[in-house]
């Protein structure tokens, strides 16, 4: 704090503009020249001392003056002709050391919040972490398992029951194709063996059933 000094230009500059504006606007937003007030209304903005007789208007803009000039005053009159050494305490923490102290903390709004805000925010995380991985991520592997079940279970039938079957029918039928191409040899000679034979076979058939 010894090598205090002002600001450079890059930030003292377009605080006097700030500051310059702030003033205008003020001065434009008076209850003697309401020109936002107009504005927003669509209404001609006319300048009027009488807008300063609005009821409980005066006393409020001299209870403001009167603080910002003691705040000013009091400010001087502790820091103005005061130079502080390395090692000296503050002069508002000699004077007050209670506020001081409070000012210092930043009135614990920080430990405040942290209490707060901060511990609730780190409990729900930790809500949300359980919810997360136990709930729905439970939920998710119970769905898993349960497809995973039914996917083994199809398999089971496909490969045992759907495809087995299948393919014996299709052996069956291939056998059976085979033994009535054996039987096809396209010889008129086999044919008329075979019709015999057939006819002997219910020849014998007939005899025997009438005897019963």
């Amino acid at each position: 704090h010894k090598q205090a000094h002002e600001s450079p230009r890059v930030m003292t500059v377009p605080l006097g503009i700030l500051a310059f504006f702030a003033i205008a606007l003020g001065a434009i937003g008076t209850p003697a020249w309401p020109f936002f007030r107009s504005l927003i209304e669509g209404a001609p903005a006319s300048f009027s001392l009488e807008g300063f007789g609005e009821p409980g208007l005066l006393p409020l803009m001299v209870t403001s003056t009167a603080v910002v000039l003691l705040g000013l005053s009091l400010g001087w009159k502790l820091y103005g002709n005061h130079s502080p050494q390395a090692e000296e305490r503050d002069v508002l923490e000699r004077v007050a050391p209670l506020p001081w102290k409070w000012a210092a903390n930043r009135f614990y709004v920080d430990e405040l919040y942290g209490l707060t805000v901060v511990a609730f925010y780190e409990w729900w995380g930790w809500v949300a972490d359980r919810v997360d991985r136990y709930v729905w991520g439970g939920a998710v592997n119970l769905v898993r398992g349960v497809f995973k079940l039914v996917a083994h279970f199809n398999r089971f039938l496909d490969a045992n029951l759907v495809n087995g079957g299948f393919d014996k029918g299709c052996e069956e039928l291939s056998t059976s194709g085979s033994l009535l191409g054996k039987l096809h040899t396209g010889r008129v000679q086999g044919y008329l063996r075979i019709l015999a034979l057939a006819v002997v076979l219910l020849g014998a058939l007939l005899i025997w059933s009438s005897r019963a």
